[in-house]
């Protein structure tokens, strides 16, 4: 009998809720940082740049850490199985070569 009791509680507590509530939206403005429009020449750049700039922006491909062959290998086999990135097979050694190649460049201004 005490669960009859708060039913009308309950419909009481649903009514009061059939109003959304008033949101405000204002003017914002986002200033994104500098992106390289172009990746660096090397050795198996068009590669890089068939297989995956569909995702990754330049900036984003030329600050990842330093690591070996091995392990650039790996991270792409990561990109195709777990991401289902279309990767090209043919294209995995290239695109090794040019990462490791960028990668053992100087920094500009270094």
């Amino acid at each position: 009998m005490k669960r009859l009791a708060t039913i009308p509680a309950l419909a009481l507590l649903l009514a009061a809720c059939d109003t959304a509530p008033a949101a405000s939206f204002k003017d914002a403005s986002l200033t994104l940082p500098d992106d390289p429009l172009d990746l660096p020449e090397g050795p198996g750049r068009d590669a890089v740049i068939e297989n995956c700039t569909a995702c990754h922006s330049p900036s984003t491909m030329l600050q990842q850490p330093k690591v070996s062959p091995e392990k650039w290998k790996s991270i792409i086999g990561k990109m195709k199985t777990l991401y289902k990135a279309p990767i090209d097979d043919a294209a995995v050694p290239a695109i090794v070569e040019y990462m490791v190649h960028v990668q053992s460049q100087p920094e500009p201004g270094a």
